[in-house]
């Protein structure tokens, strides 16, 4: 998620609580797959490991974030 200046709205309270929801369920989970290059994954990991996540936790925020517009 990118840090913003402006001030929250409405859809920002939204897309906090869509992805509180999705991230802190017991709810079963699915396992999704998609061909990427492998340069793109390099980075991808590199980045998950800086910030200490897991590539499908950054996965599934990315996700609920496209999915809250």
């Amino acid at each position: 998620m990118a840090l913003s200046a402006k001030r929250p709205s409405r859809g920002d309270d939204a897309r906090k609580r869509i992805l509180h929801e999705i991230t802190e369920t017991t709810e079963k989970k699915k396992r999704l797959n998609a061909e990427i290059e492998e340069t793109l994954y390099r980075k991808i990991k590199m980045r998950a490991v800086e910030e200490g996540r897991s590539i499908s936790d950054i996965t599934r925020d990315l996700w609920s974030e496209y999915l809250s517009r």
